[in-house]
């Protein structure tokens, strides 16, 4: 069961200004803490790929907050007058929110819908809340994660939009986005919270017609990659916190070999 008052109730926006530690700076810290450095320091824009996903999100877990961060852009055309005095008007009316396009605001409805729609993905998404924060220590480090949708039972779900939902493409994808470290992190930053989660669910949409759906469970070796990979990204934050020494690639620069790719290698041994 849920422990409720262990949740915080902030905004998408003021959780991600929490200086916390997320998945998504693992994440940064896992490409060099160099990197992760200069990422903190520099606001990250938003693609129209971030946009769609946010869009989406919205739509599917808070529809009725949807008037509060977006607003569909009208159909006016602004190189005549009555256009563009339409689309002041409406630039004025429009301020504090995030524009999105018609076709956008059509395409994240339909995929929307489609998981909505969908015999498993819209069973799931029911007896739960959407977008809560938690907060946990880890290591003496302030941790935080911020679930998509957490079912009263404990069953976690996340969103994510994609080119291809195919269990063949998707399982290459989520390794290579480390979605086992995501599903790790949560699960155990909720049960930091007395929450006894379980099972970490990833709902796949595609972004183009016909909007496919495919429902995943992250398994047991998953959960243990995801484990060591995050104590391992954690023990690196820590130390350059303490050391105040945010490196590269690696800790005592060396001069390395440079050969052939392996496929390289192979495809001469046959020649």
């Amino acid at each position: 069961m849920i422990n409720k008052t262990s949740a915080k109730v902030m905004t998408n926006a003021e959780y991600h200004q929490h200086p916390a530690i997320s998945k998504s700076d693992l994440d940064l810290i896992q490409r060099s803490p160099a990197y992760y450095r200069y990422c903190k320091a520099h606001e990250k824009t938003q693609t129209p790929a971030m946009l769609l996903g946010s869009v989406v999100h919205k739509l599917i877990l808070e529809p009725s907050d949807f008037d509060a961060e977006f607003v569909v852009a009208p159909a006016c055309d602004k190189r005549t007058k009555a256009g563009k005095e339409a689309w002041t008007a409406f630039e004025t009316k429009a301020q504090g929110l995030t524009i999105v396009t018609q076709d956008m605001s059509e395409q994240a409805k339909a995929m929307a819908d489609a998981v909505k729609q969908h015999p498993v993905a819209g069973k799931l998404l029911q007896n739960g809340q959407a977008e809560q924060s938690f907060f946990w220590n880890e290591q003496d480090i302030s941790c935080k994660c911020r679930p998509d949708y957490l079912r009263h039972d404990g069953i976690v779900l996340d969103l994510k939009t994609t080119l291809n939902a195919s269990p063949e493409f998707f399982t290459k994808h989520s390794y290579d986005f480390r979605y086992h470290v995501q599903a790790w992190w949560y699960l155990h930053g909720l049960r930091q919270n007395g929450i006894d989660a379980q099972d970490f669910v990833f709902i796949a949409v595609e972004k183009d017609p016909p909007y496919s759906v495919c429902v995943f469970a992250a398994d047991d070796m998953m959960f243990q990659l995801g484990e060591q990979e995050a104590r391992k990204n954690l023990a690196v934050y820590k130390d350059c916190m303490q050391s105040g020494i945010w490196y590269d690639y690696e800790k005592m620069p060396e001069i390395h070999n440079l050969s052939l790719p392996d496929w390289v290698v192979r495809r001469m041994s046959y020649e």
